[in-house]
């Protein structure tokens, strides 16, 4: 039975101004750095011209380990005049030639960076250029690889790895985020065991007759140069499809190593329910008229190249977030690697949400506190010239995919996936790039809400929100709710549901919390009506909570108490609460379940800690139903509730 009462806000509070896994390891950082420090910013020359089309071609010498060959750019100068056409790459490549539009022409090629200059002193606004570049060498190993050549069981395997600035380590090109190539043409020449995967549509495999294939595979959806990628192995080739709501079938093609067939076989079937769920939530599969797959290469992660994912693994989670990327990412990419937020913590989010789905509730819920990040740091990217500031794990990841799901709550469920159709459809960031700040303004035309403070201090801001809760009656049926914000950095503004629960009543409300000391006044109620409020009891907030408990007679209990479990019984989880006095101060406490014959199962808590009202959640799903006792030890205290685990 749910009880109807007036929630009337009082506000009595002290006025404040408001304020708002690394993924490599030390070998690889410092090779990555040495590539961040070539160059992280467009030159002046750059900003001043616009890509249009790339077409690379590509001899690979598998015995030298060397590649030669060709890149055609085509592009236009804006507004502003460049004084010469740069593009970025390695110093450590031969250029052999370099022509316009067919003719040879001069060029400077050091510090990374080819420079051509047109014939006339300064280049015209609308001035189209057509540059080919030839050139040869052994691609430098840096980055998380960018073009490698290695071997898998004992044969030649080629793979490339370009995020975020190493495009430029194997061809010319003008390697930044913000600016797509509306079209890519790859030609590749392998020897002819070797199969060659790549982004887009395969045009023709052809047999040379001296040994060696010609593929020719063409991205006709604007693409950046670090979604650019080749496989080269004599992989295992097989097929699937994704059909579309409206009956459009989408190729899903898989380049696999001949020993993980099988065991990846199972998983990469998952991949058109992944599609169909994401479609739904996001808009359709964005490269629908190519195809989309996995093709396994040498690293151990994986990479979402566009339409054609490299696989270092094949776990579930691990394919709903590189799945994700082709909408987060590739569809809409970051502008700059200061928004690197915006690619990777919406394809974490995307894990969460396949859990959802395959999973049920609980499994989403679960998978986001396995994923909770309370450190330092802000997820805006101040510098992004180290690897660890851009592929931070807690904060690029983690943190910014509970930014995601925070957001879900904040505008509500419907709003939310709305946002997330009308911002992949953006006519302005659709096959483009993004900021911060175009996403948060899609959110605010979508909900209508001013999320300026939630984009500040989630994104550009640190830390999270410690809340302190205490609750109290001041008269026959009224109570006192107040909310303190504890943290020493600044104060954080949500809107925070409270459950509340007590005789004949259970209900939810929801606060505009916004201040370091908030009142609530609820009234309408009968004395003792209430026998206990939680804070965001659906885990919506990274956060932190102590809970002070007042009693009807307005004192604090003196000594430490273990509360009921809740709910009781219960599946898969419960929620465990106990009270620490102020008066004990910092205390050892132990949490454990132990199960009906006194052995340990599950260890919840073991540290010192400060006082107030602890919460605990224990996840029983991998625990046989039956009887289970909470311990609590803390302080020479020895307290214990009893818990039935229902399956």
């Amino acid at each position: 039975m749910k009880l109807f009462f007036l929630l009337s806000i009082i506000l009595m509070s002290l006025v404040f101004p408001q304020t708002g896994k690394s993924l490599i390891t030390c070998s690889q950082s410092k090779s990555v750095q040495r590539w961040l420090d070539f160059q992280s910013t467009l030159t002046e020359n750059q900003n001043k011209i616009d890509i249009t089309f790339y077409g690379i071609e590509l001899d690979i010498d598998f015995d030298q380990d060397e590649i030669s060959g060709s890149v055609l750019v085509e592009g236009w100068v804006g507004f502003s005049q460049p004084d010469s056409i740069e593009l970025d790459f390695t110093s450590d490549m031969t250029v052999d030639s370099v022509k316009l539009y067919g003719d040879l022409t001069s060029y400077n090629h050091e510090n990374d960076l080819l420079s051509i200059s047109p014939p006339q002193e300064t280049i015209p606004e609308g001035y189209e250029f057509m540059i080919e570049v030839f050139y040869h060498g052994t691609p430098t190993t840096c980055g998380f690889g960018s073009f490698v050549f290695d071997s898998h069981a004992g044969i030649e395997h080629v793979w490339t790895l370009s995020e975020p600035y190493g495009a430029r380590c194997w061809w010319p090109c003008k390697d930044d985020p913000s600016d797509k190539a509306d079209s890519v043409d790859i030609v590749v020449r392998v020897p002819e065991s070797q199969i060659v995967a790549s982004n887009g549509n395969l045009i023709y495999e052809v047999s040379l007759g001296d040994g060696r294939k010609e593929y020719r595979w063409e991205e006709r959806y604007p693409i950046c140069t670090y979604l650019v990628s080749l496989a080269i192995y004599p992989y295992t080739v097989w097929h699937d499809q994704y059909i579309s709501t409206n009956g459009d079938t989408l190729p899903l093609d898989y380049f696999v190593f001949p020993d993980r067939y099988e065991n990846s076989y199972s998983n990469y079937l998952l991949t058109k329910d992944m599609i169909s769920l994401f479609a739904s939530q996001f808009g359709e599969y964005p490269f629908m008229d190519e195809k989309y797959g996995h093709a396994d290469f040498g690293w151990g992660g994986a990479m979402e190249h566009q339409t054609l994912t490299s696989m270092g693994g094949y776990s579930q989670t691990l394919i709903a977030h590189e799945l994700g990327h082709q909408w987060w990412g590739d569809l809409i990419t970051c502008a700059s690697f200061h928004h690197i937020w915006l690619n990777e913590g919406f394809a974490r989010y995307c894990q969460a949400l396949w859990e959802e789905y395959f999973n049920g509730d609980d499994a989403y819920f679960a998978y986001m506190n396995s994923h909770a990040y309370y450190g330092p740091g802000t997820i805006y990217v101040e510098e992004p010239t180290t690897t660890s500031a851009i592929f931070n794990g807690n904060l690029s990841y983690n943190k910014a995919s509970w930014v995601v799901h925070m957001l879900r709550h904040v505008v509500g469920d419907n709003t939310f996936f709305e946002i997330l159709h009308a911002y992949a459809s953006n006519d302005s960031l659709a096959y483009a790039a993004a900021t911060t700040a175009n996403f948060q303004e899609v959110c605010e035309d979508i909900s209508e809400m001013d999320l300026g403070d939630f984009f500040q201090q989630w994104i550009y801001g640190e830390k999270y929100p410690y809340y302190q809760l205490s609750w109290w009656s001041t008269g026959t049926d009224e109570y006192t709710i107040q909310i303190d914000q504890i943290q020493t950095t600044g104060y954080f503004h949500m809107p925070i549901d409270l459950h509340i629960t007590g005789f004949l009543m259970d209900t939810i409300i929801v606060v505009d919390n916004y201040e370091p000391s908030q009142t609530y006044q609820v009234s309408g109620l009968e004395t003792p009506a209430i026998h206990e409020i939680q804070l965001d009891p659906g885990g919506w907030i990274l956060k932190e909570v102590d809970y002070i408990t007042v009693g009807v007679d307005g004192l604090i209990p003196d000594r430490i108490s273990l509360l009921p479990v809740y709910p009781n019984p219960f599946n898969p989880g419960t929620t465990v609460n106990f009270f620490i006095p102020q008066a004990f101060g910092e205390t050892n406490a132990l949490l454990q379940v132990l199960d009906v014959n006194g052995r340990h199962t599950s260890t919840l808590l073991s540290r010192r800690i400060s006082p107030g009202m602890k919460s605990f959640y224990w996840d029983a799903s991998q625990h046989a139903s039956g009887i289970y006792f909470i311990q609590l030890l803390a302080d020479n205290h020895f307290l214990h509730r009893r818990a039935v685990l229902l399956k």
